[in-house]
């Protein structure tokens, strides 16, 4: 096998300026030499160049530009590799070697306290099968767009009751059939996957021991194994997307051990008591202030909206205790929200599944020649009246939360939004009440949004696999006024961190951008990043041109 790996071109991934290494007994040991000298293990002067004193760790930019001065054959990254006959096989759930290798040795990197520090460096050469073909990954449907439909896509590949529906998370195959009724989420979200690897959306959106709670994969362990479906109902991966996601799980488990799935009890209490007092605030001048107040509260409820989105995507008994929190300073509905949310993370900005996306008549993202669907004669004003619409969103959401609450018969939700909507409605002037939803709104929207609207956005049948999807249709924003401005945005400046890891606690991604940011990097993925103020710029530019368009 050795000879066919030295036809597949192998890919270069740093991910921190402090660095480790995974290697292969199936390296050559060139490579190996010139690799161990990089990462300090070797030097010709005796001196490690990753030595605990920062003037002598060198960048990810360097260390990438040694490796090639010193590589004597073509380096590649993720996204070129070249193809070739040999299985692959998928050995525990973190890491993808091909069949006959050994496990990798880990050469870790410690600061002075002993704990690691550093996440994976790697060089792996993935071999796949040339006569895989990429197929459409999700086949749904959904007939209405309009944003006061709360419908959202359904799968149109649901099999028969009784048939086999097969998913993949890491090496196995599970067949899901009777777990599909019961699955928390809606059946749906098992037909989507049927032969598919979900491994990466599964680790992003449930609970699997590292993050807070181990629910989700105690439940998977009792699924019922299968085999793989047969060829006609298999949807694999491109061999870019399958190096991609090995590759990153390796950076995810090695971010686990670094605990940034970790919370902080102090921020988190900070975070809650912040927002509280933004809401105690605002009651006390309702009546002598009333500005002051609608400020303060259209503030607290911001705040609160950033807070209850990182206890719905978390998992934990905080979170769980928390979960809820929302509804009652919001009114914002937790089980809709999250089947829309989790919709839109998992098929970021891919048309027909993404509602975030699908706006029409409000805004067009697309021109109506472009994309097949009925225009509006108010699509060439949208510049114009865009933003200031965006207001609407948490009336919008507030409406969908109770129209959702109320067929469902949910008795928890409509209480908690009687006892919310009873104090805006008594404890409140109806100016502040109706101006704190209204700003609150503006705010919201106008901010995520950004993030993604001016990215690509996907055609039916064209999204790529998890990891490299979130790369293709988030950018991050780098905030350009200050702690103020960075406060304000709740963590969601990091859109692209948390899009990818969204279990994780929101003030853990400003420390992790610089590593995704080398890790990309490494990987030869793009990383967007724009100032602030570029990214609304860009956003009010597309709904400009968009409104041009024939």
């Amino acid at each position: 096998a050795k000879p066919k790996l030295w036809r597949a071109k192998t890919s270069f991934r740093a991910v921190n300026p402090t660095f480790e290494l995974v290697q292969s007994s199936l390296i050559p040991a060139r490579v190996n030499r010139v690799l161990r000298t990089a990462s300090g293990r070797v030097t010709e002067r005796g001196r490690s160049p990753l030595s605990s004193s920062r003037r002598h760790r060198p960048s990810s930019e360097h260390l990438i530009s040694l490796f090639h001065r010193k590589m004597s054959f073509t380096m590649a990254p993720a996204s070129s590799l070249l193809s070739s006959r040999s299985a692959v096989s998928v050995r525990g759930s973190r890491a993808a070697q091909v069949q006959g290798a050994r496990r990798p040795s880990l050469a870790r990197s410690q600061n002075r306290s002993g704990r690691v520090t550093g996440a994976p460096l790697s060089v792996r050469a993935v071999v796949m099968d040339p006569g895989e073909q990429s197929k459409p990954r999700t086949e749904a449907i959904q007939n209405n767009t309009n944003p006061w439909s709360a419908e959202s896509a359904v799968p149109v590949n649901k099999k028969a009751r009784g048939e086999p529906v097969r998913i993949k998370i890491d090496a196995q195959w599970y067949d899901a059939r009777g777990w599909a009724l019961a699955h928390p989420g809606g059946e749906r979200w098992i037909h989507f996957f049927d032969g598919r690897d979900a491994t990466d959306v599964f680790y992003a959106l449930h609970s699997y021991g590292p993050n807070g709670s181990s629910k989700a994969v105690d439940r998977l362990a009792k699924l019922p194994k299968c085999d793989a479906p047969p060829p006609k109902e298999l949807k694999k991966p491109t061999p870019s997307e399958y190096a991609t996601s090995m590759s990153f799980r390796d950076f995810r488990g090695k971010l686990e051990k670094d605990g940034f799935f970790e919370r902080n009890v102090f921020k988190e209490a900070w975070a809650l008591v912040s927002v509280l007092g933004l809401y105690v605030s605002g009651q006390y001048f309702a009546y002598s202030n009333p500005c002051v107040a609608t400020i303060l509260l259209g503030l607290g409820m911001v705040q609160a909206g950033w807070l209850g989105h990182d206890y719905v995507h978390g998992r934990g008994p905080l979170c769980d205790a928390l979960r809820y929190m929302p509804t009652l300073m919001n009114g914002h509905g937790v089980e809709w929200w999250s089947q829309k949310h989790s919709m839109h993370h998992t098929f970021t900005n891919e048309e027909h599944l993404d509602n975030d996306v699908m706006m029409e008549p409000f805004f067009f993202l697309r021109p109506p020649s472009e994309s097949g669907r009925p225009d509006s004669k108010m699509r060439k004003f949208q510049h114009i009246y865009g933003y200031p619409l965006l207001s609407i969103m948490f009336w919008l959401w507030r409406f969908h939360s109770v129209e959702s609450a109320w067929k469902r018969k949910d008795k928890k939700e409509l209480m908690f939004m009687a006892i919310n909507y009873s104090w805006l409605a008594f404890c409140m002037p109806w100016q502040g009440a109706l101006g704190s939803v209204f700003i609150s709104g503006f705010v919201v929207a106008s901010l995520v949004s950004a993030t993604h609207q001016s990215e690509e956005i996907m055609e039916y049948g064209e999204g790529s696999e998890y990891v490299e999807g979130q790369f293709r249709s988030t950018r991050d924003a780098e905030t350009v006024f200050g702690p103020l401005e960075t406060w304000i945005w709740g963590g969601m400046d990091t859109q692209l961190e948390h899009h990818l890891f969204p279990t994780m606690p929101r003030y853990r991604y400003h420390a992790l951008r610089p590593i995704l940011k080398a890790w990309a990097a490494a990987n030869n993925i793009a990383y967007r990043s724009s100032p602030s103020t570029k990214i609304i710029s860009d956003n009010f530019n597309l709904l400009k041109t968009v409104a041009a368009a024939p």
